[in-house]
C-alpha cells in the first residue's frame, strides 16, 4: 500500500507539469460539464483549475488527506472552489445527497476501486436527475502492467464492460470515446515488456509535446487507446 501511495503521488507530480496535457485532457470532457459540480479524486488539482473557470461551483475532493491541503493551499481563495472528501468505498454524506450536482467529474478513479459497481452508484446517488456523469479510465486489459500494479489499478476497462456496468447502476450512456491512441504502444513496452513500474520522465514530457498531434485524434475517432472516456446520464 505505502509503495502503491508513493507511485501515485510521483505520477500525480509528473502529471501536474504537463500543461498542455492537463488542458488537452479537460477539452476531452469540458463539453458535458454544467455548472455545479463535483470533482471526485481531485488530486493535487491538474484538472480542477480548468473546470473551476468561468464561474462554476466546484467540490474538489480526495481521500488522501495531503493532497485535500493541497488543493486548499491552490483554491482555497476562491470562492467557487470547495475542498472536500468524498470516498466511492462508502456512501455519501448526506448534505450532498439533499443538494445533487449537475456534473460529477472522475477522472483515472475508478480503477482504482476494487467494487466499481458500488462506486458508480455513489456517484449516481449525488447526481440530480438528467445530470451527467463524465468517466475517464485506462483501458484495455492486455496494457495491464507493473505500472498499473503500482499505482493501485484494480483493471483496465473494455468500452463493452464499462457500458454494461454504468447501464446496470441505471445510468444512460450517451458518448463513449477511446484517445491516446499514440500513447499504447509505449505504455505497452514499458509495463509489460519491460516491466517497469515507473513512468519515464522522459516519456511523460514528451507526451505534453505531442499534444498538437494528439488533437488530430478527432479527426478520426481511433478505435483504441491508452484510455476511455464515457458520458453517462443519470
Amino acid at each position: 500500500m505505502v509503495q502503491e501511495s508513493l507511485a501515485l503521488t510521483a505520477t500525480l507530480n509528473q502529471l501536474a507539469e504537463l500543461d498542455a496535457y492537463n488542458y488537452w485532457l479537460y477539452e476531452q470532457i469540458a463539453g458535458a460539464v454544467g455548472r455545479r459540480v463535483l470533482e471526485v479524486g481531485s488530486g493535487t488539482g491538474n484538472i480542477t483549475q480548468f473546470l473551476c473557470a468561468g464561474g462554476r461551483q466546484v467540490t474538489a475532493t480526495d481521500v488522501v488527506p495531503a493532497y485535500r491541503g493541497e488543493l486548499q493551499r491552490l483554491f482555497g481563495d476562491q470562492p467557487n472552489v470547495r475542498v472536500g472528501k468524498f470516498d466511492l468505498t462508502a456512501n455519501p454524506a448526506p448534505e450532498m445527497i439533499a443538494e445533487p450536482f449537475d456534473t460529477v467529474v472522475c477522472l483515472n478513479v475508478l480503477e482504482h476501486i476494487e467494487d466499481d459497481l458500488f462506486a458508480l452508484e455513489q456517484m449516481r446517488d449525488v447526481l440530480q436527475p438528467g445530470g451527467k456523469l463524465t468517466l475517464l479510465v485506462p483501458s484495455h486489459q492486455f496494457l495491464y502492467g507493473e505500472f498499473d500494479r503500482a499505482v493501485g489499478h484494480f483493471r483496465r476497462y473494455s468500452k463493452q464492460e464499462l457500458v454494461g456496468k454504468l447501464k446496470q447502476v441505471g445510468f444512460n450512456v450517451t458518448e463513449t470515446k477511446f484517445f491516446s491512441l499514440l500513447a499504447m504502444l509505449p505504455w505497452f513496452v514499458n509495463g509489460r515488456l519491460l516491466n517497469r513500474d515507473y513512468l519515464p520522465a522522459g516519456q511523460a514530457n514528451l507526451a505534453n509535446k505531442l499534444v498538437p498531434l494528439l488533437r488530430l485524434e478527432k479527426l478520426i475517432g481511433p478505435p483504441c487507446g491508452l484510455s476511455l472516456i464515457a458520458i453517462a446520464q443519470k
